[in-house]
């Protein structure tokens, strides 16, 4: 039932909600299991910022993610006239645009690409990157603010994503423009034929994947399929570029991650003094400032029963806060406070279920690897500005800051 508790409230995506999304979604979750709101680009769609809630409906079979298959969806919930742009249907044919049984077909060559043994096997290569990174921006010199996100986080991000795709590195520098015009501008036209030209990047490495075919995870893809059907040129274009969507993620979840280090002093002291304390750092980095406020839309394939008898028909959007799932005080005691020693790690940074991240371990070893690295050559890093300077992006589903400017001496 829609009653007046789940009527969204002023503030849903304004300039000071992309900012700082907590407030909002602390009254929104005081509320109702589910809010209906009108997304940025004109869809109505139901707000998720429970994490019982959030965590049952991102594994749910009646939640499906291959909305793009169904544009009379997208028609029968605008609000507002504008007609959303999307993104070219060539890079949509991936793992996190389908559903089972697609899905695990999809997923399964990734899924053993990136395994735990992979993962290890490439740690050295990631290490190796990171001192290239640090020590080029060392042997720089600078006494003034750095860009943490440009200088840092996304070239060592695109060095291993490269490593990964066979890429030349003259082909590595356009990648942080490309995917931030497409991942927090998303329907407009500049998006759309950004995607355009991302598509038929993509499709360039598939062809160099079948020209040198031992290059790169595309090559291990395309030539040991599974008992299942073997993906198409078009999947494994779209594949690439998921990949590619996946780098630049994590360089966001890097710098996210930097910033809730430097601005509590008190816990990055701790971490530099112990280091054990690292793995429950990036947990707690990813839990209290991940690079997604929300996932979705996504859309329900049958009615959803809520609590508080709250219920979702067929065929609406979902828009899942990740978020404000992971700032639940039932779920998370004082859920506002960053705690590197905080032991529950179970957030939903990196999903949950059939569509939890698949290149969740890659990103966790290159956090891993980076700020350790960091601790030791630059022990004096430290914000250039004060904390409520630090703009975020305005975008309905990623949490990217705008800048992060640091000094490193």
């Amino acid at each position: 039932m829609t009653t007046d508790r789940t009527a969204a409230p002023p503030g849903v995506f304004t300039p000071a909600f992309f900012q700082d999304a907590h407030p909002v979604f602390d009254t929104l979750r005081s509320r109702a299991p589910a809010t209906l709101v009108t997304g940025v680009s004109g869809t109505r769609l139901w707000l998720i910022p429970r994490y019982e809630e959030a965590r049952r409906l991102l594994s749910s079979p009646s939640v499906r993610k291959d909305d793009w298959k169904r544009p009379d969806l997208r028609e029968q919930h605008l609000v507002r006239t504008e007609r959303r742009r999307e993104m070219s249907t060539r890079i949509r044919a991936n793992m996190i645009n389908t559903d089972p049984p697609e899905h695990q077909r999809l997923r399964q060559g990734t899924q053993q690409a990136l395994s735990r043994g992979r993962i290890e096997a490439l740690r050295p290569r990631i290490d190796l990157f990171a001192d290239e990174t640090l020590g080029e921006l060392d042997a720089a010199g600078d006494v003034g603010p750095v860009e943490f996100r440009a200088r840092i986080a996304y070239p060592f991000t695109v060095a291993v994503v490269s490593e990964l795709l066979g890429l030349r590195e003259d082909e590595q520098p356009g990648f942080p423009a490309w995917f931030d015009t497409l991942m927090c501008r998303r329907g407009t036209e500049n998006a759309r034929q950004t995607s355009l030209i991302l598509a038929d990047f993509s499709e360039r490495l598939d062809h160099r994947r079948r020209a040198h075919p031992a290059r790169g995870l595309l090559s291990t893809l395309g030539s040991k399929p599974d008992r299942r059907r073997p993906l198409s040129r078009t999947e494994l274009a779209s594949t690439a570029f998921l990949l590619l969507i996946a780098g630049i993620e994590t360089a966001n979840a890097i710098s996210n991650g930097m910033f809730a280090l430097l601005s509590h002093p008190e816990q990055y002291e701790a971490l530099r003094a112990d280091r054990s304390l690292l793995t429950g750092a990036i947990e707690e980095c990813l839990r209290h400032d991940g690079p997604f406020r929300a996932v979705g839309p996504r859309y329900t394939a049958e009615r959803v029963d809520l609590e508080d008898g709250v219920s979702i028909p067929a065929g609406e959007f979902l828009l899942i806060a990740v978020s404000a799932a992971n700032r639940d005080p039932r779920r998370f005691p004082d859920p506002h406070r960053f705690d590197i020693t905080r032991t529950d790690h179970q957030h939903l940074a990196m999903g949950h279920g059939a569509h939890r991240c698949v290149g969740a371990l890659l990103a966790y070893t290159e956090m891993e690897i980076l700020f350790d690295k960091l601790l030791d050559r630059f022990p004096r890093l430290r914000l250039a500005v004060p904390v409520p300077e630090i703009r975020r992006r305005p975008s309905m589903t990623m949490n990217w800051l705008q800048d992060l400017p640091v000094l490193l001496r």
